[in-house]
C-alpha cells in the first residue's frame, strides 16, 4: 500500500440515551411518584499517537468512525449505560484539522498522547429530575443530544531531530544511508525519495533521529512538485541541514531553499541550521574551498562531505550533536479555540410575516431535548423561557399575545405576560374604583334617606304636641274649669 501522509475521514460521537418516563408502582406504596432515570452519554471518538506506525495508510480502508450510542434510562431511577468510545491509532506527529472550518483540533507529538475529535452526546434526564413542590407528577422526559459530527483531515508531519533539506539528487538519501541504519531507495534521477525516511544516528550513548523528506523545487510552497509534502514534514525538525550539490550551483540552490522555507513558514529560518556541501569528490580541492568560503557568508556552519566515499561524515555528526542542544523541539500547533462572540438570543420576523423566530444555539438545543407536543413539557419550557428573558425580548420586538413563535423545530404561542399583568392590574383598579363609586352612591343615598326620615319624625312630633293641648282644653271645659 502506498505511503499516505494526508487522509480525510468522517467522525461522529454517539447519541446520548433518552431519559425515562416512569412512575413507581409497588403494592404497598400507592402513588410512589416519578422514578424515571437518566439516559447514558454517547461514546466519543479519540485519536491516539502510537510509535509502531509511520503512515496513515491503515485508515484508508475505513471512512467513518462512530462512537457508541448511550442507552435509555429505566424506572427506579436507573441510568442507562454509556456508549463505547472509539480510539483511532495514528502515527506520532499527526495533526487533526476540521476539514470544514480549518480549526486545529489536536497535534500529537508524544507517544500515548490522545485527543477527542468528536464528543459524544449527553444523556437526557428522566422525569424524576423534574419533580418539585408544584410539579408532583411530571409526565415528560428529556431526549439525549446527538454527538458531534465532522469531516476530519489528518496530516502526518514527521517528528525528527534533524531534517535534510535539499534539491532532488542533492544526495540526501545517500547521506541518510551513510549516517544511519536506514536504507532508503537511492537512484540517479529526480524525486527518488517519494516518502519521508527516518534514521537514527548514534554516538557512544547519544543518539538523534534524522529525516530525509521529498525534494524541493522552485515554488514548492505553492504545491509544485512534492513541495507541500516536503515542507509539511520539515516543519517538525529541531535542526535543518541544507544539503547542497557541490558540483551544481550550491549558492543559488541555498537561496532558493531559504526562499521557499520563508514563503511557507518564516519561523523556519529561525531554526538552528548548517550547510552540508555534498559530492565534493566530483570537484577539486580549490573549488571546494571556494564554495565553503562563499557559503559561509550566510553565517551558518559549512561541512564539506562526500556521502558516496564517506569523507567528512565524522565531522558532520559531531557538528549535528553540537547544534542540537541549542534548540528545544518546536512547539505543537496552536489548538486553542478562537471564541467568537455572538448574541445569546435574537428575534427575527417569520417569512410569512405572521410569526417570529427566536435564534440562539443554546436555546434551540434546549428545545430540541423535549417533546413539543407534550403539554407538561411545554409548560416546563414556558417557565424556562420566562427565566431566560425570551418573552421580554419578544415583547420589545413587537410580538403580541397569540403570535406564533418558532424556536428550532418547535412552534409555541406567545403570551405577553407583562401586558396580561398590566391588563389584570387595570381591571383590578377599575373594579376597585367601581366599588368605591358604588359605596359613595350608597352612602349618599343612605344620607338622603336618613334626612327624609328625620323630617318625617320632626313633623310627627310637631303634630303630636298640638293634639295634646286641644285634648287638655277639652278636658278642662268638661270639669267646669275655665280654660
Amino acid at each position: 500500500m502506498p505511503f499516505r501522509d494526508v487522509i480525510e475521514i468522517r467522525v461522529q460521537g454517539g447519541k446520548g440515551g433518552d431519559g425515562a418516563l416512569s412512575f413507581m408502582r409497588l403494592k404497598y406504596i400507592p402513588k410512589g411518584g416519578p422514578d424515571g432515570g437518566h439516559g447514558g452519554n454517547g461514546g466519543a471518538v479519540w485519536i491516539e499517537a502510537i510509535d509502531d506506525v509511520t503512515s496513515l495508510d491503515r485508515l484508508v480502508t475505513r471512512q467513518v468512525y462512530k462512537g457508541g450510542t448511550g442507552l435509555q434510562g429505566e424506572g427506579r431511577e436507573r441510568a442507562g449505560s454509556y456508549g463505547d468510545d472509539v480510539t483511532i491509532p495514528v502515527p506520532i506527529g499527526t495533526l487533526a484539522v476540521d476539514a470544514d472550518t480549518g480549526e486545529v483540533l489536536a497535534d500529537l507529538i508524544e507517544v500515548g498522547e490522545r485527543a477527542c475529535v468528536a464528543a459524544g452526546g449527553i444523556g437526557g434526564r428522566g422525569n424524576a429530575a423534574f419533580a418539585n413542590s408544584y410539579r408532583r407528577a411530571p409526565r415528560f422526559f428529556e431526549y439525549g443530544t446527538p454527538g458531534e459530527k465532522r469531516r476530519l483531515r489528518l496530516e502526518l508531519r514527521t517528528i525528527a531531530d534533524v531534517g535534510l533539506v535539499g534539491y532532488p539528487n542533492a544526495g540526501k538519501s545517500s547521506l541518510l544511508a551513510a549516517l544511519s541504519n536506514a536504507r532508503p531507495k537511492v537512484a540517479a534521477y529526480p524525486f527518488t525519495t517519494l516518502t519521508p525516511n527516518l534514521g537514527v544516528v548514534e554516538r557512544v550513548h547519544e543518539r538523534f533521529t534524522i529525516a530525509d523528506v521529498p525534494g524541493i523545487v522552485e515554488d514548492a510552497h505553492l504545491g509544485k512538485g512534492l513541495g507541500l509534502e516536503f515542507l509539511r514534514h520539515v516543519s517538525r525538525t529541531r535542526l535543518l541541514a541544507f544539503v547542497l550539490d557541490a558540483a551544481a550551483d550550491p549558492l543559488a540552490h541555498l537561496e532558493s531553499l531559504r526562499a521557499e522555507l520563508e514563503a511557507y513558514e518564516p519561523l523556519l529560518l529561525e531554526r538552528p541550521a548548517l550547510i552540508v556541501l555534498n559530492k565534493v569528490d566530483l570537484i577539486d580541492a580549490e573549488a571546494v574551498a571556494a564554495g565553503v568560503e562563499l557559503l559561509a557568508e550566510y553565517g551558518l556552519p559549512v561541512v564539506p562531505i562526500s556521502a558516496e566515499r564517506g569523507d567528512g561524515l565524522t565531522d558532520l555528526v559531531d557538528a549535528l550533536f553540537v547544534l542540537l542542544p541549542d534548540a528545544p523541539r518546536p512547539p505543537a500547533a496552536d489548538t486553542s479555540k478562537q471564541m467568537v462572540a455572538e448574541p445569546a438570543m435574537r428575534v427575527t420576523r417569520d417569512e410569512s410575516g405572521l410569526g417570529w423566530i427566536v435564534h440562539g444555539r443554546e436555546l434551540e438545543a434546549v428545545v430540541a431535548r423535549f417533546d413539543a407536543a407534550n403539554r407538561d413539557a411545554v409548560d416546563y419550557l414556558q417557565r424556562h423561557f420566562l427565566k431566560l428573558g425570551v418573552y421580554k425580548l419578544l415583547g420589545k420586538t413587537g410580538a403580541k399575545t397569540g403570535d406564533d413563535v418558532r424556536i428550532g423545530g418547535a412552534v409555541f404561542e406567545y403570551f405577553d405576560e407583562a401586558a396580561a399583568e398590566a391588563a389584570a392590574k387595570a381591571e383590578e383598579a377599575s373594579e376597585a374604583a367601581d366599588e368605591i363609586a358604588a359605596e359613595r352612591r350608597y352612602l349618599a343615598a343612605q344620607a338622603t334617606l336618613d334626612d327624609a326620615e328625620g323630617a318625617e319624625e320632626a313633623e310627627a312630633d310637631a303634630e303630636g304636641e298640638g293634639g295634646d293641648d286641644g285634648a287638655d282644653r277639652a278636658a278642662g271645659l268638661a270639669d267646669g274649669q275655665p280654660s
